[in-house]
């Protein structure tokens, strides 16, 4: 009997458990869902049906062939941006918010994670590919499936966080009011990953609202495209021109009609010309032929004139100019503008890396939210060329200690430091060897005098 009420009492706990979870699951629906009120939405998006994909740029995976993989200087400029994003959150630190400012912590759950994102992916490893992703595809999708229920709710699965590719994702709508219903993929569309286990950032916004093409971010490769296929071409060009020869011209009678040439003369003459005259081996034997000839250019004498070389630097300019870059960073010698390496290097992490670590961070930050009350911050104290200006800061904020401008904690505040929060740390301080003008010749020695006397030391001095 006791083995029948337990049995049945089991299955009783296990319906209300799913009853609960289902009702979690609605809940979780329902905080992603635009209002009924939300009449621009409605405005943008009352076409859409559910399981209807959204628009997306077709030419995606032209991007990544002919930007990441096939320029090299896209791959030169994206991956070392992407090295270094990754070097400044892997020297991130977890950090909790307190009354008296940020005190360091540690979690052994967080520090798995950092140590091994996901099955094949260090942190680092896992932050250059998101940084590749964001600068390339202009997206940085990631899946991390989280805990629904129980204690660990809102905490990653074992599965960690894995980058998804943009090339390859495909959003669908479930209605306007959730325009986002889920992320699939087209290698495989039958499994749909709900919003809630992907963190979506976005390179820069798309303007076109057709069709929810919005949702997906601007790819900073599709504005250069047009460069970058002459960049491409132009080296094609050139390494076929290596490799098989160029014909620099056409050899032709002078006159048309002198002599009567047979088809079967024109084959062998062509023939005899491939096997002579052509390919790496003969670029430098003279062509030899009988008779009053004529010679007509139309090919190149050199890389010079095919302006290969000028097209090159110019891709390179402007796509450092997109990803707001300097490009004598990247060996461009001709394109300096700033006076020194140091205020270059300066304006690459201040215009491009700390943004993007910002928005990552600002991301990153909603998933540790279910560890703790944590905040992944980064340290900027080992980038030198940040710390140049520090030394000039150092000199005004004592400039204006020493005036009795500030108080000592704001000292410490104005320098990024935690403040004391100390009585003595709150009163503003300043120097006693100034006086106005004259007074010196009021004080005589009597009134110096009198001042001791008054306070019995005489004779102390």
């Amino acid at each position: 009997m006791g083995l029948i009420f337990n049995s049945r009492y089991k299955r009783i706990a296990e319906t209300s458990l799913q009853v609960i979870e289902q009702q979690k699951a609605l809940i979780s629906q329902m905080e992603i869902k635009v209002t009924e009120q939300n009449q621009l939405y409605r405005a943008l998006y009352e076409f859409l049906s559910p399981s209807m994909a959204l628009s997306k740029d077709s030419r995606m995976q032209d991007y990544i062939d002919q930007g990441y993989e096939g320029n090299p200087d896209v791959f030169a400029i994206v991956t070392k941006l992407a090295s270094m994003f990754a070097r400044l959150l892997d020297e991130a630190k977890l950090m909790r918010k307190t009354p008296k400012g940020w005190d360091e912590v540690e979690d052994k759950e967080v520090d798995r994670l950092r140590e091994q994102t996901n099955y094949y992916q260090s942190f680092f490893e896992f932050c250059r590919h998101w940084a590749v992703s964001h600068y390339i595809t202009g997206n940085g999708i990631v899946y991390a499936p989280r805990l629904s229920a129980g204690l660990n709710k809102g905490k990653l699965t074992r599965d960690g966080m894995i980058i998804m590719p943009t090339q390859d994702v495909t959003i669908k709508s479930a209605g306007w009011r959730q325009p986002i219903g889920a992320y699939t993929l087209d290698l495989n569309q039958t499994y749909r990953i709900d919003p809630t286990d992907v963190w979506h950032e976005r390179f820069a916004p798309t303007l076109n609202y057709a069709g929810g093409q919005n949702f997906m971010g601007m790819s900073p490769v599709k504005v250069a495209a047009n460069i970058i296929a002459a960049q491409n071409a132009g080296d094609q060009m050139t390494a076929k021109m290596y490799q098989f020869g160029h014909p620099p011209g056409i050899l032709s009678k002078e006159d048309e009609y002198a002599t009567d040439t047979t088809e079967e003369q024109e084959a062998k003459f062509r023939e005899r010309y491939r096997t002579k005259y052509t390919g790496v081996d003969n670029v430098a034997i003279p062509i030899f032929t009988l008779g009053k000839m004529n010679y007509t250019k139309i090919g190149y004498d050199n890389l010079r004139e095919m302006d290969v070389i000028n097209t090159a630097e110019h891709g390179l300019r402007v796509f450092c100019n997109i990803l707001q870059v300097p490009s004598q960073l990247f060996n461009d010698t001709k394109g300096s503008t700033y006076n020194n390496q140091l205020q270059a290097e300066k304006a690459m992490y201040t215009n491009r890396l700390i943004p993007d670590v910002v928005q990552f961070c600002a991301g990153f930050d909603k998933i540790l939210r279910a560890y703790g009350d944590y905040w992944l911050k980064p340290d900027y104290s080992e980038v030198e060329c940040l710390q140049e200006n520090k030394a000039e800061k150092v000199k005004w904020v004592s400039q204006m200690f020493t005036d009795g401008i500030i108080t000592g904690d704001q000292y410490l505040e104005f320098m990024g430091e935690e403040t004391t929060g100390l009585p003595e740390m709150q009163i503003r301080y300043t120097n006693v060897n100034r006086m106005p003008a004259g007074l010196a010749e009021d004080l005589g020695v009597d009134r110096g005098d009198k001042y001791y006397q008054d306070r019995n030391m005489e004779g102390r001095m």
